[in-house]
This record gives structure tokens, sequence and C-alpha cells, in this order.
């Protein structure tokens, strides 16, 4: 099971490094950039059973980090399934901000599960997940307005320096699943970061994320700074 498990994870990785010289490649093709901050802070508890609750709030800074872009809360709830794959489901309450600097309210809820491997030093951790969101609640006939559902595809490595940092980088895909017009990839995300443990309940990610639109007219590439704080207990 780990070989394969090795195996497919390499092939995601391949994919993304193909993704990510392609967007280096492109680089002076791309018709819109902008620099972002994004800030968080989470929350863990850990209870009997394997389950872990937890609730966290972030703020993502856009347009050369001038402007508050979006907020959101989420809650959610993960289990151990078995010694290397974990599931879990969240809700997130997001406001993101529109041209004319009003706010848009949209509900998310999206179901993980995450399948994670040591090979000598190294990390892998596999995460699919399933998101499905809506916004802007009693502005149509409907009730609401639609957005599609995606299957999130994020491949992380990290290496295991026994000390208190550990290094680490990151893939992810965005792929539709319920376009009328055609599903296909509309999002990747390249990151790369460091991971601080003060002690068993304190630790702090600092990381620079590159979020890249493909498949549309006026893609949008975004070149952010990130910093998280987590406490757990």
């Amino acid at each position: 099971m780990p070989q394969k498990f090795m195996f497919f994870t390499m092939n995601k990785f391949s994919i993304c490094l193909v993704f990510f010289f392609l967007l280096t490649a492109s680089k002076s093709f791309s018709q819109e950039e902008d620099a972002g901050l994004w800030t968080s802070i989470d929350i863990s508890k850990k209870l009997s059973n394997g389950y872990t609750v937890s609730i966290s709030e972030e703020l993502r800074f856009n347009e050369n980090v001038t402007e508050l872009g979006t907020a959101f809360i989420e809650i959610g709830i993960s289990h151990k399934i078995f010694k290397h794959l974990t599931g879990s489901i969240a809700y997130r309450f997001i406001q993101a901000k529109r041209m004319d600097d009003s706010y848009s309210i949209r509900h998310r809820l999206f179901i993980d599960l995450a399948y994670r491997i040591k090979y000598k030093k190294v990390i892998f951790t596999l995460r699919e997940r399933l998101q499905s969101q809506v916004k802007d609640v009693q502005s149509s006939d409907a009730g609401f307005s639609p957005q599609y559902t995606s299957l999130r595809s994020k491949l992380t490595v990290k290496y295991d320096t026994d000390k208190k940092y550990t290094p680490w980088l990151a893939c992810e895909m965005f792929y539709q699943l319920s376009n009328p017009e055609g599903n296909e990839i509309d999002n990747m995300r390249y990151s790369l970061g460091v991971d601080y443990k003060f002690n068993k309940k304190n630790s702090m990610s600092l990381f620079y994320l590159i979020n890249e639109e493909v498949n549309l007219n006026n893609p949008l590439t975004s070149y952010i700074i990130g910093v998280n704080y987590s406490y757990s207990f």
C-alpha cells in the first residue's frame, strides 16, 4: 500500500511540476496580477475516539494588500479513520468583497479525505476535497446564486528535521464538477513554507503562495504571503 501511494503521489507531484513550469513560462502573458496577505488563527480540541473539533478565522487582503477582499469563519470536525487516513467535514461562512465595495455572503460545505505516509524523513500527504458553495441567498428566484461544485486535490510534502521547524511545499488543483459548459481545471496553487512548533499546544506557519486562475478569459495570478497561528489542546 505505501509503495502504491507513493507512486500515485509522485504522479500528482509531477503534474503539479508541469503546471508550475508552464506557469513560470507564461508569466509574460498573464493579464492580471496582484499581491496579497492571508492571516489566520486556528483553535482545535482533541476529543475521544480519534475525533477533533476545530474553529478558525481568516482574513485575506488583496489589491496589493490595500483592502480586505475575503473574511471567513470555519468550523469542522475530523476523525482518524485508520492509521494513515483521516476524514473531515466543515462549514465555512464567507464574506467576499464585490466590485461596488459591498460584500457577498457565501456558504461553503466541504468533505476531506487525507492520506498521510512517512518515508524516512519525508512526509507525503494527499488530500482530496469535495466542496460545494452557494452565495447571496434570496438573490434570485431559486433563493440563491449557485456556484460550481469542485474537487480540490492537494499534495503536501514535508521534511522532518527533528527540530521545532518543518519546511514544506504543496501543490493544489481545483477541478470543476458541475459546470454546464464543461468541467475543467480552473485554479492552481503552488506554495512553500515552514511550520514552527513553540510547544505542544502552540505553533505557527509562514508561507508563500502563488494562486493562478486558468482556462479563463482574464486570468488573475496572485502572489501571497501567509501567516497562520494554531492552538490545540
